[in-house]
């Protein structure tokens, strides 16, 4: 399976990523939301962590523009130094599977991305309306 990781600060994506392969996960890095749409697709990702603030947009707008081209079913995790800013109808209103803060703990992070693990494999299962976009 596959994760993507967007986050401004390289050393933050780089570390999770690290965390993430340890797990057996495939993971990609990105320092910046644009163009998420294609590389979601083109590189066929299964799950999403975007940071909350960045420099070109706030994590939940690259969210809705998933959720806008079809990828309602990708399940994202969002996190964020300070998870008391999030718009959490807005979150909730774009099915974030998680929120973490940070820093983030890697037991947290672990058991989040198994959450997202199983999800997957529950879209998967016949009859319940599984897949991605």
């Amino acid at each position: 399976m596959k994760l993507l990781v967007v986050d401004d600060l390289e050393a933050v994506g780089m570390i999770i990523a690290q965390i993430v392969a340890q797990g057996g996960w495939q993971s990609l890095y990105r320092p910046d939301s644009q163009g998420i749409v294609e590389l979601v697709r083109d590189e066929k990702v299964d799950v999403l962590l975007i940071d909350y603030f960045m420099p070109d947009r706030l994590g939940l707008d690259a969210v809705e523009e998933l959720r806008n081209a079809g990828y309602d079913k990708l399940p994202i995790i969002l996190f964020s130094g300070d998870t008391g800013a999030i718009d959490m109808p807005r979150a909730e209103r774009l099915n974030i599977l998680k929120i973490l803060g940070k820093p983030l703990s890697i037991s947290e992070l672990r058991s989040t991305i198994s959450l997202a693990k199983k999800t997957i494999l529950q879209q998967q299962q016949p009859g319940l309306g599984g897949g991605g976009a």
